[in-house]
């Protein structure tokens, strides 16, 4: 081929050929990169979200844990007779061995620290003086009319739920979640008297053990609690009783459309002479890595929303659950149970056998109550001993009742565990919808109510919520009723 040929040939054919390959390859750049920048920001937020939620899930254990610590007949005992050994060990040390608290106080009813362990080990309670005072703000809540009711409706057995503070604070200039709460009797056979119970404070700090922590349990990369906000970073706020931010989460955020690019560069380069099998690998390959990121996400949402003792959801599904199962009411007929359920005597298990029984039985409640629920029906544990079951598309009453005569007979079977047998037996309350309740949040009232009035009747039984059953006081007006008799006296 002569010189004006391939001058020729060039400028006719090879020239638009390049330009064609350059468009091509700039154009599916640009695409790439801007797919690049929607996966990481997508993934970020993502792991934002989790990371929210990882946090106000750590304010929910502490309240869970402290609730199941300091309601103890013999601890009020230990406390009443000066025994603080015995309440370092098993006030203090449990908390460390058992829920991780860095920092357990027992403070008298005047804020004098009488009991105090650092990580798991005895230490003298006035080495403390300095730390307590400064929790004094977020002591003094539990001296407020409204606790003192709560209070005193606990030790009168009208109520289930003693009070307690949960905040996050500064705490010898560190981040921490701080719960505290009345050492309380559970029996009530051996209660304090109003207002001069002690104090149980438990300390959880947000140094680099919790952050690794958070980094394994929300699936994130390199976490750190830092004092100030990363610069160049969009860090997850951690904030206190005030609404004052005082730590920030920092992590490395997942970049898997970054990673995409520079792990296709050699191909893209490579691809000047084979434009086309390059842009069929991308796009495999970016649909590989849109299913990878979709198959994390999903395992992390699924790890978000499921309690990791049995395996069951946990409230956050319950919520979105239950929400979803309300649609526009057709008529006023049942059409939607839901099942609240408490376990009778549990807490004498822990107690008697230890906490490990105690999650034995959790587990063994929960490989119990499977079969008995069809398909469509969901089963979650909300907490503590606490378990709901939410039954679509029934067409009667008759259906949630069935299921709670079930339920009863079946948990009111002795429980063979490690360490030997128990028997406890369950409350049911039962609400409906569209006949009763109109939306969620009435449901879960209405079936609290009547899981209260279950208890009260005796336990180890059912309620349905109705209009034929508004003769008993419901669980809301005897909680009002005692703080406003707390308050007038």
């Amino acid at each position: 081929m002569s010189v004006k040929d391939r001058s020729h040939f060039s400028t006719r054919f090879l020239l638009p050929l390049i330009a064609v390959a350059v468009i091509a390859l700039v154009g599916l750049g640009s695409f790439l990169v801007w797919s690049a920048q929607r996966i990481d920001a997508d993934a970020y937020g993502h792991e934002s979200e989790l990371l929210k939620r990882g946090i106000a899930e750590l304010a929910v254990n502490m309240k869970t844990a402290q609730q199941d610590i300091a309601v103890w007949d013999e601890a009020v005992s230990a406390y009443e007779r000066g025994d603080s050994a015995w309440l370092a060990e098993n006030l203090g040390n449990y908390a460390y061995q058992t829920y991780g608290h860095n920092r357990v106080y027992l403070v008298d009813s005047d804020h004098n620290p009488v009991m105090a362990v650092h990580e798991g080990g005895h230490v003298a309670p006035e080495t403390s003086v300095d730390t307590i005072d400064r929790l004094k703000p977020l002591l003094q809540q539990l001296r407020t009319l409204d606790v003192q009711a709560a209070i005193s409706a606990f030790n009168e057995g009208n109520t289930e739920t003693p009070p307690n503070i949960v905040e996050f604070t500064m705490v010898d200039g560190h981040p921490a979640l701080v719960g505290a709460m009345p050492l309380l009797s559970l029996s009530g056979s051996n209660p304090s008297e109003l207002g001069s119970e002690a104090i149980f404070i438990s300390v959880v700090l947000l140094d680099a053990e919790m952050a690794n922590y958070m980094g394994t349990e929300y699936l994130v990369d390199n976490p750190a609690f830092t004092l100030e906000k990363p610069a160049g970073t969009t860090a997850v706020p951690v904030v206190d009783g005030s609404g004052q931010t005082i730590a920030w989460l920092d992590w490395n955020a997942s970049r898997p459309g970054s990673h995409l690019i520079s792990d296709t560069l050699p191909a893209l380069i490579a691809g000047v002479l084979i434009t086309a099998l390059i842009i069929v690998q991308l796009l495999r390959s970016l649909r590989r890595v849109l299913k990878q990121l979709q198959a994390e996400r999903e395992e992390a949402h699924e790890r978000a929303l499921r309690d990791p003792l049995t395996g069951l959801g946990n409230r956050s599904m319950f919520r979105a659950t239950l929400e979803s199962c309300f649609a526009p009411p057709t008529d006023n007929q049942p059409r939607l149970a839901l099942l609240a359920l408490d376990l009778d005597h549990f807490k004498e298990v822990n107690d008697s056998m230890g906490h490990a029984a105690g999650d034995e039985l959790l587990t063994l409640v929960a490989r119990r109550l499977a079969p008995l629920l069809s398909q469509k029906d969901t089963l979650t544990r909300l907490g503590g001993d606490e378990f709901a079951v939410i039954q679509p598309s029934i067409s009667s009453h008759d259906e949630p009742i069935e299921l709670a005569k079930k339920i009863v007979a079946e948990l009111s079977k002795p429980m063979a565990l490690s360490s030997g047998s128990a028997t406890i037996g369950v409350s049911v309350g039962i609400a409906t919808a569209w006949d009763v309740a109109k939306n969620a949040e009435d449901l879960e009232r209405f079936a609290d109510d009547a899981l209260y009035r279950a208890k009260n009747s005796g336990r180890n039984r059912f309620c349905l919520y109705g209009s034929t059953e508004i003769n008993e006081p419901s669980r809301q007006q005897n909680e009002l009723r005692g703080a406003f008799s707390t308050r007038r006296a």
